[in-house]
C-alpha cells in the first residue's frame, strides 16, 4: 500500500499547464481516489464539482482511478473535451502504472492516496465516493426515469 501512496506522490501530484485558445490554464492534481471495480473494461468519466473543480475518472484492470483536479480559473464547458483529451493524453501512462501495480498490491475496496490540500467541496465528493465504493454502491446516480 505504502508503494502506491508513494506512485501517486511522484506520478501524479503535479501541476499541468495547457493551452486552450491561445490561453494558458493550470490544472492542479488535488487528489487521487483508488476503487476496485467490477469491469476489467476501459472507460473514463467527468464530474464537474465546480467552475474550477472537477474528477476524471479512469477505470481499467478492475480499477476506477478519480484524480481531483483544481483549474487557476474558472473553466467554460466548451473547454472540457480539449482539456479531458489532454489530460487522458498526458496522464494515462501514469494511470496505468498505478493500475498495474494495484492489481498485483492492492487488497482494499477503496482509498484515498493523494491529498494535496483539497478543497472542502473536492475532498467531500472523494470521500461521499469512497464510503460507496466500500459499501458497494453505485457511484452514479439516476436523476432521471430513463
Amino acid at each position: 500500500m505504502e508503494t502506491l501512496y508513494a506512485l501517486c506522490q511522484r506520478e501524479l501530484a503535479k501541476d499541468l499547464i495547457f493551452e486552450v485558445e491561445g490561453e494558458p490554464i493550470t490544472l492542479s492534481i488535488k487528489g487521487v481516489l483508488l476503487a476496485r471495480t467490477e469491469s476489467k473494461s476501459y472507460n473514463f468519466s467527468f464530474f464537474e464539482i465546480s467552475e474550477n473543480e472537477f474528477v476524471l475518472a479512469v477505470q481499467m484492470k478492475g480499477f476506477a482511478v478519480y484524480i481531483g483536479i483544481e483549474t487557476d480559473e474558472e473553466l467554460e464547458e466548451e473547454f472540457y473535451p480539449d482539456i479531458v483529451r489532454a489530460l487522458l493524453e498526458n496522464l494515462s501512462p501514469q494511470i496505468a502504472l498505478l493500475a498495474t501495480k494495484a492489481e498485483r498490491e492492492y487488497r482494499g475496496k477503496a482509498d484515498v492516496l493523494l491529498d494535496d490540500d483539497m478543497s472542502p467541496s473536492l475532498k467531500e465528493f472523494f470521500y461521499q465516493l469512497l464510503i460507496k465504493h466500500r459499501s458497494g454502491k453505485t457511484v452514479y446516480e439516476q436523476t432521471e426515469v430513463a
